[in-house]
């Protein structure tokens, strides 16, 4: 029998829990917002986009572990781009103005996203 840990969805969850931290390990999209001039006050857009990166990451998680539903890999490619997206989005030379509407776009998919592994 496969080892479970060995199991291409574990192997997967491994890989979006570790994007994911790239992002979470610099204080998430919150601390990019309360660090650019100008954002502080809109910050909690950040709050909102980790946590949801964050539910994504850990849903795709669960899934694998209970089994009954296997995400898909459409799935892990969504999620990875999103990660990609907030990484992409620290980018010391972006103006707040470049963050705010890739951040509000991010959050726009990241809602859609969430309906689809409901």
């Amino acid at each position: 029998a496969l080892s479970q840990e060995n199991h291409p969805c574990k192997r997967a969850s491994i890989n979006l829990r570790g994007d994911l931290d790239v992002v979470m390990n610099r204080g998430g999209l919150w601390a990019l917002m309360e660090q650019t001039e100008g954002l502080q006050d809109k910050s909690v857009l950040g709050i909102q986009v980790d946590g949801k990166l964050a539910r994504l990451v850990g849903l795709f998680e669960t899934m694998c572990e209970e089994g009954e539903k296997k995400p898909t890999k459409q799935l892990f490619s969504s999620i990875t781009n999103q990660i990609s997206s907030a990484r992409t989005t620290w980018n010391p030379r972006s103006t707040g103005e470049a963050i705010l509407k890739a951040l509000n776009a991010l959050n726009k998919k990241l809602d859609t996203l969430l309906l689809t592994t409901k």
